[in-house]
């Protein structure tokens, strides 16, 4: 493959490290893969007014979005979602400025991941009544982009569906994990009976705790782990099992606990399964799913009983979770760091 010299690809992002956003990691990492899997050098070209280049990463280039890719850009990514960028979630001058990119800069291929495209609610809810800006502003850039990139199938649909002419150009990929990953990892019935989960999802779906009480009274783990910022869970909701509160940690820290974890809990709409980096996390980590919507239809070709479990169906017994695991493995194996690296590399470069 023919790779431009220099920086000639840039990433542009909403937010960018010391900043705390998924997507920023996502963008980091994934330059981290084309640089040493695939020769690519890139920069980061950062929206956000606040943040501040001096307190970026050595690696990669970065610097602030001005309107405009620097000169001798050949190639420009953008990681978009509405919220990142703009307060209500439609950033109608974003898209401006990309039109007139494509306008006054056709040299410049465009590349669009869309992490997200519109918000959507009841007419009581703010989201509904920006919702048709929202999609407007996703097709605009959609339009203008050589080559677009979803993380779940649905939303690669939608596109199709409104812009017939960019059939064959619009991709759907799960997203990686930004908690690394361990395939080599044994299986779980060779580790503890160990039940991780972070603890702003417990307070997702189950505000009494009550749900949270039938898992870990079917699980019956030997110990659990809550990490990030840890729920406030009663202590008689755990009985008598050891249970550790991590607070904030950095990657490496939470792959080395994924590691020797069994069962990974994970409060998720089914539906967008794609856009889960903590589903991604887990997998990656040969940990079992433990999905508490999973008797909702599934997405992205995830079966209940194959890939995940879910929590309604602890009761009924234990399942086999070598063949869980290993079937989670596989399913997340084609859009793991290095192969989304790859295949975002031909889309990249036209090749």
């Amino acid at each position: 493959m023919d790779v431009p010299p220099g920086i000639s690809l840039w990433v542009l992002t909403a937010r960018f490290a010391p900043q705390n956003c998924g997507i920023g990691e996502q963008t980091q990492f994934l330059l981290g893969q084309l640089r040493e899997r695939q020769g690519i050098e890139g920069g980061v070209l950062v929206a956000s007014p606040q943040w501040e280049a001096e307190k970026a990463p050595a690696m990669p280039r970065s610097q602030c979005w001005t309107g405009s890719p620097p000169p001798g850009t050949k190639v420009l990514m953008l990681q978009y979602s509405g919220y990142g960028y703009a307060k209500r979630g439609a950033p109608v001058g974003l898209a401006r400025q990309i039109r007139r990119m494509r306008r006054d800069r056709s040299e410049i291929r465009l590349v669009t991941m869309f992490h997200e495209l519109f918000a959507y609610g009841p007419p009581t809810s703010s989201s509904f009544w920006l919702s048709p800006v929202q999609r407007w502003v996703a097709l605009s850039i959609a339009r203008d982009s050589h080559q677009v990139i979803t993380n779940r199938t649905g939303s690669a649909r939608w596109l199709e569906n409104r812009i017939p002419a960019h059939r064959g150009r619009i991709h759907a990929s799960p997203v990686f994990s930004n908690l690394g990953e361990a395939l080599d990892a044994p299986p779980p019935s060779q580790r503890e009976a160990h039940l991780v989960f972070f603890g702003y999802q417990a307070e997702l779906w189950d505000a009494g705790f009550t749900g949270l009480r039938r898992v870990i009274e079917a699980l019956k783990p030997a110990r659990i782990t809550i990490l990030g910022r840890s729920a406030e869970i009663p202590a008689e909701v755990f009985g008598d099992i050891a249970v550790t509160r991590t607070g904030y940690l950095g990657a490496e820290e939470v792959s080395t606990i994924l590691r020797t974890a069994r069962w990974g809990l994970v409060a998720y709409n089914p539906e967008y399964l794609g856009k889960s980096s903590l589903l991604a996390a887990f997998m990656g980590h040969g940990v079992v799913p433990l999905l508490v919507d999973g008797h909702l239809p599934l997405s992205e070709g995830l079966e209940r009983g194959v890939h995940v479990v879910a929590v309604q169906d602890l009761e009924a017994g234990q399942p086999d979770v070598d063949a869980i695991s290993a079937a989670g493995q596989q399913w997340y194996r084609p859009h793991n760091r290095e192969q989304t690296a790859a295949a975002f590399a031909k889309l990249l470069l036209g090749a």
